[in-house]
């Protein structure tokens, strides 16, 4: 939306996920962690526009030679196109003619938060993993490289085989934040966490590009980044996914003092009021194998608050991005999630 270790790290993770809440916002988040439980079973959701309405929702039993193409016909009803890609699934998707001509719109797959470019053919599944299959339109967003639902994944497992350390910033005043998630959901990883400096720099944060002291991501770790937008957009990277966010496969972002969104079937973003707290992901170039960055930002340290404890709680489950309020209450206004019931 890989990994070794994800039966007993993906079940910590899980566990203190739930522990944090006692109501997760999605009622199955049970199913997720006995999937793990369990053993060599993968967790197989299909969805169509980015998780608005569900299709299919299972866990299953995989080989070492299963793949995300194996999980999905094991769930459902599958017809492959020329090339061996996939058409249709259970009747959704085939090119459909519209008034504009054929309907834009293509099956990808996300396996443990990261949007795959590999043939889902070739693409082995491990113990744990989560396999999700989204029919959406490509003419707006080409690519969705990560999506926070699957949090702590994909920054407790990487993707495929590519693992990063993971390393933990934070801005002035969200130290307890940065803490509280090294401590409960992050242990096992013993993440690097440095603070961001008050004068705007990130201390003793070096990366391959750029004066080592305005550098909070690096491209050879998984990057956490909790703080202000504007102290954190100080940061090339971060800034550069901040100005082209459709580029990098933001459905939400902060513009000047706004937070703005934009559904990944329409043409135009909107400003969403009442906004200050905001949850995004992507990778530092938009390659689903490159260092993963994962904010948690906010227009006021309310919103940043907020937008951690609405993460840390399970309420994000199965969006590609999100944006709250001060209580952490979504008022996503898009069609990234959450899940609807099938129908």
């Amino acid at each position: 939306m890989t990994r070794a270790f994800y039966g007993g790290a993906i079940l910590a993770a899980g566990v203190v996920l739930a522990a944090c809440s006692s109501s997760l916002g999605q009622g199955d988040q049970s199913i997720r962690n006995t999937t793990r439980i369990l053993g060599k079973r993968a967790y197989v959701t299909v969805t169509l526009d980015g998780g608005s309405r569900l299709v299919i929702r299972h866990n299953i039993p995989i080989t070492r030679a299963t793949t995300a193409l194996d999980a999905l016909r094991e769930v459902a009803d599958v017809r492959l196109g020329a090339g061996g890609h996939v058409v249709q699934v259970n009747g959704y998707g085939g090119g459909r003619e519209t008034a504009l001509g054929p309907d834009q719109s293509a099956w990808f797959v996300r396996i443990n938060g990261v949007e795959s470019s590999i043939d889902p053919a070739r693409l082995r599944l491990k113990p744990g993993a989560t396999v999700w299959w989204d029919l959406r339109r490509f003419d707006i967003y080409r690519h969705l490289p990560v999506a926070i639902g699957e949090f702590p994944n994909p920054l407790f497992t990487g993707y495929r085989d590519n693992r990063r350390p993971l390393r933990i910033a934070y801005g002035p005043d969200f130290q307890k934040d940065a803490q509280f998630l090294r401590n409960t959901v992050f242990q096992q990883l013993d993440p690097d966490v440095r603070p961001l400096r008050d004068n705007g720099t990130f201390g003793g944060l070096g990366g391959h590009s750029g004066p080592i002291s305005t550098v909070a991501v690096r491209t050879d770790r998984a990057n956490l980044i909790i703080g202000r937008w504007e102290d954190i957009k100080l940061d090339p990277y971060v800034l550069d996914i901040g100005l082209d966010p459709r580029g990098y496969g933001l459905t939400s972002w902060i513009e000047g003092t706004q937070i703005r969104q934009q559904p990944i079937d329409q043409e135009f973003d909107s400003v969403i009021d009442d906004a200050q707290g905001l949850v995004w992901a992507s990778t530092v170039d938009g390659a689903d194998d490159s260092a993963i960055v994962f904010v948690i930002t906010g227009t006021t340290n309310a919103g940043v608050h907020g937008a951690v404890k609405a993460l840390r709680t399970g309420k994000l489950q199965y969006y590609l991005s999100a944006v709250v309020d001060s209580d952490g209450k979504l008022i996503t206004g898009i069609k990234n999630g959450p899940l609807a019931e099938p129908r």
